[in-house]
């Protein structure tokens, strides 16, 4: 098959310029003109096949630094190289240029090798990236069992407390990936697929999870290691396997077989001089010898506390010169094949996995953290003696009856028994609360009775969030009704609070009585001065330094590395961290504040319960939370679909589907109005799961929003589409909602055939969908040729 050639579009509005550039590229490349930055952009709106645009920067209408930016507002800077070509030659204009995202800058006059030269290598480093972004893309697809977000965000904390760069993480997984696809050339010997291959680059990510139950004096001390620390140091590798290995369903995914690889056996070298096990040769697994090296170049050309970077010829030279231990030759040869093209990736064209997901993930985590686990307030007795801090009640299900606290009872005006519940109308919880809690009991059981939600419900004067708890009743299997109890929640009232002021100003009387309010919920309530080391108290009417240092509480010697209040300062808002003394957790929020007119960070400490202290080396329950959280993170909470959240930071960058779906549920405003949110709320669920019972694992369901759903099909032959819309359809038509029998659904569906950009197929089968909304057709599928 004839490789296609490169297609490049020239926008310059001097014609002998463009005339020039083609006669020089003509013979290598398809060449698309624009005579200005308005055209060019619609240009790259209809070709989407463009793999180089050459923009000058001095032209009518809409210059090349609005072209630039323009581009990056629709993304396309994302995946097209941009090099600019003009006179305008000073360091302010190319600044400007570099900063707007231009790849390159050449200016006039060129010599023609030159430019040649330039735009090979632009071409052949976004063509290298764009296989990355392929194999990524394939990652997304498998979703299930291949969550690399997630796991991102264990690294990321690891990363964190061992005073790493913040790219530890990517480098290793993309020299991972370089080196396997360089031995998959090579050699057949380790017989590595593709879907291995993502594996183990994604499982990279684990390699030094161990390092979580490692002192961080030890990990982040700025000169050499005692012989018992380095012993303490090497011990991370078994401890971080053996997390992996009882994490649930270890034995049925491949992804932590080859963490749990990876993370014990990295340190072991080929001649039987590492650790922790002294394996040889091949008994090393092949995903732990390439990482291994991973990590070796990566950690020769980082800054650590304790050292200087090497430059990358350097590094390569230490470790093929058998300096930092004897590898596979073999992997030493692809290392040294892909040496350029390393160096380019990780140096010059630093495009890595979405930083800012991560990060916000970590970050939602910990709030996560403090909201399911923070004790009550410590005044329980005296907030027991009223009712809007506790309300008791209890359920007699043979009775149909409702036994409500006589205090409870009298502050809100109704009778202490209320029977038959169901027929009356509580003013301080909504219907769909009330359906809530029914769907809660109703998926207990006499082994497992216990219910507890977070509620926001008017009850008094004002809306307050409240946590619900109940435990069902049984006599053996027999259920009998419920007790529970209702208490306000200042916890996530505070916790919000303090989200939502990103910078608050205080006086001190008014900084006092904040943190007394916050002493009853966290560990430790503090003032940090972060420049000059020291914590404070709001004692005395003025506020007083602590003696010693704020880092001592974390038992340091020394400045944290990561200072948690330096970056809410340097933010003038918050960050949030993890913390890991011995085998405690500790959840912290740093919120800069001023207090008359000086600015201090005030910080946040809760100690995490024991009960999650549990497994190996107290973590594993931890990586546990991480995983299961996936879930909450990308899924619709009614319908068990994927979000629009997962839809924004993934789905939609997606460039090569097979197919789209839009659905739309018929006539969803009138089943609210007609029969009530909660019967809605049923039928959206009752349509979401006859859609999903008609599609195979590896289709993409996503609740778009309200009524609207997406369908993306990643490989599907168009009569095999068709064909399943019409059985989705069908099947909707045949679904019936639990206690609303007489409510009829029913679907329109606009389908989209062909391969496309998920935004455009998203686009296009909209349009088809309101069009069988207007003809009374359920189906409509056309191809994207038949499309405007």
């Amino acid at each position: 098959m004839t490789k296609r050639k490169a297609k490049i579009l020239i926008v310059d509005d001097a014609q002998i310029n463009r005339i020039i550039l083609c006669e020089l590229l003509r013979n290598q490349y398809q060449i698309l003109e624009a005579e200005d930055g308005k055209k060019a952009l619609e240009i790259m709106k209809e070709d989407k096949m463009i793999d180089l645009v050459l923009l000058d920067i001095v032209m009518p209408n809409m210059d090349g630094y609005q072209v630039l930016e323009k581009m990056k507002e629709q993304r396309y800077l994302e995946y097209l190289p941009v090099i600019i070509i003009s006179s305008e030659g000073n360091t302010t204009s190319m600044e400007k240029a570099y900063e707007l995202g231009a790849t390159d800058y050449i200016r006039r006059p060129f010599e023609s090798y030159i430019i040649n030269r330039r735009i090979k290598n632009t071409l052949m480093l976004y063509e290298k990236q764009k296989k990355l972004v392929h194999l990524v893309e394939q990652q997304i697809q498998k979703r299930v069992n291949n969550n690399t977000t997630l796991i991102n965000v264990l690294g990321h904390i690891v990363e964190f407390r061992n005073g790493e760069s913040g790219l530890h993480i990517q480098h290793i997984q993309t020299i991972t990936k370089m080196l396997l696809l360089q031995l998959g050339k090579k050699s057949h010997e380790y017989k590595l697929s593709d879907a291995d291959i993502l594996l183990i680059s994604t499982a990279s990510s684990l390699h030094d999870i161990g390092k979580i139950s490692i002192d961080e004096k030890i990990l982040n001390k700025p000169g050499r290691l005692t012989k018992d620390e380095f012993e303490i140091v090497k011990q991370h590798s078994s401890i971080g396997a053996e997390m992996l290995k009882t994490v649930p369903n270890y034995n049925n995914n491949d992804l932590l077989k080859y963490a749990y690889q990876i993370c014990r056996w990295h340190h072991e070298r080929y001649d039987g001089h590492g650790y922790p096990d002294g394996l040889v040769g091949d008994q090393i697994p092949i995903s732990a010898q390439v990482v291994s090296i991973a990590d070796v170049y990566d950690a020769l050309t980082s800054e650590r506390c304790y050292k200087k970077a090497y430059s990358h010829e350097q590094a390569m030279k230490m470790i093929i010169d058998g300096q930092c231990g004897v590898f596979n030759p073999l992997l030493l040869e692809c290392l040294y094949d892909i040496s350029e093209e390393m160096k380019a990736s990780l140096f010059e064209n630093e495009n890595y996995a979405d930083q800012a997901v991560v990060s916000k993930m970590t970050d939602e985590l910990v709030i996560k953290q403090f909201r399911s686990e923070m004790p009550k307030e410590k005044n329980n007795e005296s907030q027991n003696r009223k009712f809007f801090q506790e309300m008791t009640f209890e359920y007699d299900a043979f009775k149909d009856a409702v036994y409500i606290s006589s205090q409870a009872a009298k502050d809100l005006g109704i009778d202490e028994i209320i029977y038959h519940p169901k027929n009356h109308e509580f003013s301080f919880f909504n219907k769909s609360t009330i359906k809530l809690l029914k769907d809660k009991l109703k998926e207990t059981t006499h082994l497992n009775p216990e219910v507890n939600l977070k509620i926001y419900a008017q009850i008094g004067k004002q809306k307050q969030w409240y946590h619900l708890q109940a435990s069902t009743r049984w006599n053996g299997s027999v259920y009998k009704g419920f007790v529970g109890k209702l208490v306000k929640d200042n916890n996530i009232q505070v916790i919000h609070n303090i989200q939502e002021n990103i910078s608050l100003k205080y006086t001190y009387t008014e900084i006092k009585n904040f943190i007394e309010s916050l002493k009853d919920i966290f560990t430790v309530v503090r003032l940090i001065d972060f420049q000059k080391h020291q914590s404070a108290k709001a004692e005395n009417d003025q506020i007083e330094i602590i003696e010693g240092n704020c880092y001592d509480y974390w038992k340091r010697k020394d400045v944290c590395v990561n200072c948690i209040s330096k970056q809410a300062y340097i933010k003038k808002g918050q960050a949030f961290k993890l913390e890991f003394v011995d085998y405690d957790i500790y959840a912290i929020i740093a919120q800069y504040v001023e207090v008359d007119e000086r600015p201090w960070v005030l910080e946040l400490v809760y100690k995490t319960k024991e009960d999650i202290i549990l497994g190996a080396h107290g973590k594993t329950r931890f990586l546990e939370n991480i995983v299961t959280y996936n879930k909450e993170y990308y899924t619709d909470v009614l319908t068990g679909a994927y979000s629009r959240r997962y839809y924004e930071e993934y789905v939609q960058y997606i460039n090569d589907v097979s197919a789209v779906a839009m659905i739309d549920a018929d006539n969803f405003k009138a089943i609210n109005d007609q029969y009530g949110h909660n019967a809605g709320d049923q039928a959206i669920k009752a349509v979401s799961k006859a859609i999903q019972s008609c599609i195979r694992p590896d289709d993409i369901f996503i609740r778009y929003g309200g009524d609207e759903f997406i369908l993306i099909f990643q490989d599907i032959h168009y009569d095999a589409f068709t064909t399943r819309l019409y059985q989705i359809s069908e099947c909707v038509k045949r679904t019936k909602v639990d206690d609303y029998e007489d409510l009829s659904l029913s679907i329109t569906i606009g389908g989209i055939y062909g391969n496309s950009k998920v935004n455009d197929a998203i686009k296009k089968a909209d349009k088809l969908m309101y069009e069988g909304k207007k003809s009374k057709r359920s189906v409509v599928v056309k191809k994207t040729s038949e499309v405007d």
